[in-house]
């Protein structure tokens, strides 16, 4: 096989354009963390004193750590190991840098081990709503329903597998044919689907109230634990130190 030529091999690394790249960033770091546990966390740890904590440490520790990751990638060409490899090589400094890329390639992998049984969930969920709905289902029943799925050791073990196959192609494919397809499609449906989930709530009543319980500020509820654990859901819902910064750089 002919190897291909660097300057086609480093045009197959870029991206197409800096919306994809855009797209991919958010897709990233938009996800359970801010969707699903970020509001009921904050509105029972201080709800808008939480947000404005949140914020903070996201703006002033969070921001500038993104833009390094960012910055390391695109200098090294590669992801998080080689990219630090070869900054260590041009630098002259300590290869213990490389071991920053390692952590952050286990915390990637532990991650996604997390990940792929929820993405399992949501396959199965999104099959059993085209098949038969779920209306009229109330949170008993529902709990139940879950509990039965969870309990499926087979059928988990399909559906978990079938996440990781998916992934796994859209990696396969390459950036363009792959990822960039991939964010293309989902980012667009993912903002077309928080939309329409803001007007049902905004209809179905307890709108105003939730935005209340969520932002009300409650600074008597704030202590060092709070504080960490917004540290954390900062670091978390930004995708800091999981290697995938470095490599989209």
């Amino acid at each position: 096989m002919k190897p291909l030529d660097p300057k086609v091999l480093d045009e197959k690394r870029r991206w197409s354009s800096k919306i994809f790249f855009l797209m991919a960033t958010i897709g990233f770091a938009v996800g359970l963390g801010n969707i699903w546990r970020f509001p009921y966390v904050a509105g029972e740890s201080g709800g808008g004193a939480f947000v404005l904590l949140y914020l903070l440490f996201a703006f002033s520790i969070g921001v500038p750590i993104v833009i390094a990751e960012i910055l390391i990638g695109r200098r090294g060409r590669s992801g998080a190991v080689g990219s630090l490899k070869a900054l260590v090589g041009e630098e002259k400094v300590s290869s213990l840098w490389v071991g920053v890329g390692y952590l952050n390639q286990i915390a990637a992998l532990l991650i996604q081990v997390t990940y792929a049984v929820i993405a399992g969930w949501v396959l199965l969920y999104f099959f059993r709503a085209l098949a038969t709905g779920f209306v009229g289902i109330d949170p008993e029943s529902a709990g139940k329903e879950f509990q039965a799925v969870t309990n499926d050791l087979i059928g988990m073990l399909f559906w978990t597998t079938l996440s990781i196959a998916l992934c796994g192609y859209v990696l396969y494919s390459g950036l363009k044919r792959g990822i960039e397809r991939a964010v293309g499609l989902m980012m667009p449906t993912l903002f077309i689907v928080l939309v329409i989930l803001i007007g049902f709530n905004f209809f179905a009543g307890g709108f105003y109230e939730a935005l209340d319980w969520l932002f009300r500020p409650d600074f008597s509820m704030i202590s060092m634990e709070i504080c960490l654990a917004e540290l954390g859901q900062a670091f978390f819902s930004i995708g800091l130190a999981m290697a995938v910064m470095m490599t989209y750089g």
